[in-house]
């Protein structure tokens, strides 16, 4: 398991209370804390508690790479909670790729090993073929292999094709698409938001603004052909041709970046995007 999005729900008692976090609202029943950083769930009372959680995404490769595995989701693990100080650790997002590099996201942790949810495994990229294991497995970079899933609502990264594309980032629902001969892999779609909480919109919270799915897998770059591939929604898309273009960064929570192009005749190469940073979102009835 790894980085996170923790929403953390408790039965309605007496006295019970938290606080922490970057936003707080109240909408329907629930009192929501959203983490966009490191903190603190501090908890008064007791009351059973649900978290769920997603890490980091993986960075796209660079050099014709491919693109960035989606971050592990873990969906509402059940936990006791008493009065004390809960630690909260978001992963970080792989960081882009302008090198042989490869940024796999971050793990993110709720009271250290109650809910761990694995970052997305980085892209293949250049000097490194193979796509990197993660909670979603990074793309294969042309012929390399492609980086295997852990964890729960996580799946493989795409194959690519000798001497040409690449392959996509796995996705919390779909694994990352294959490349043709022409074509660069797109990435595995992620997890709807209303489906793990009908609550969790834009409308509800400024912290999912521009966001209706997350965990998505990166776009594969692509240096022959007709096109690179397209990220799940959210994630990055990969880069196309041999004129040393960037793969774009995730913008959804545990989403990756996409591959790169390939290098010019200068040998100026396209740079991976980053993937999207964790989150943690707390709830609890009121």
């Amino acid at each position: 398991m790894s980085p996170i999005l923790g929403i953390v729900a408790s039965s309605k008692r007496a006295g019970f209370a938290a606080s922490g976090g970057n936003e707080v609202k109240t909408v329907g029943a629930y009192r929501y804390h959203f983490f966009t950083g490191n903190g603190n769930l501090v908890v008064t009372g007791t009351g059973t508690i649900e978290v769920t959680g997603v890490g980091g995404g993986g960075a796209g490769g660079y050099n014709n790479g491919g693109g960035g595995g989606a971050a592990e989701l873990d969906i509402f693990t059940s936990f006791s909670a008493a009065s004390n100080t809960y630690a909260v650790v978001v992963g970080a997002g792989g960081a882009q790729v302008t090198s042989g590099v490869q940024n796999s996201g971050g793990t993110s942790t709720f009271n250290s090993t109650t809910v761990s949810s694995l970052g997305g495994g980085a892209g293949g990229t250049g000097g490194n073929i193979a796509g990197l294991t993660g909670g979603s497995g990074g793309g294969a970079r042309e012929a390399g292999s492609v980086g295997t899933a852990s964890g729960s609502n996580t799946n493989a990264g795409g194959l690519g094709t000798s001497g040409r594309n690449c392959g996509g980032g796995g996705g919390a629902t779909a694994v990352g698409g294959a490349s043709s001969f022409n074509i660069g892999g797109d990435g595995g779609q992620g997890y709807t938001l209303t489906t793990i909480d009908s609550n969790l919109t834009a409308a509800n919270f400024t912290s999912l603004t521009g966001m209706t799915i997350i965990s998505s897998g990166g776009g594969g770059g692509g240096e022959l052909g007709n096109s690179a591939g397209t990220g799940g929604t959210g994630a990055g898309n990969g880069a196309f041709g041999v004129g040393g273009a960037n793969g774009t960064a995730a913008t959804s929570y545990g989403s990756g970046g996409g591959g790169g192009a390939g290098a010019t005749a200068s040998n100026v190469n396209g740079f991976g995007g980053a993937g999207k940073d964790g989150v943690v979102i707390v709830r609890y009835l009121i």
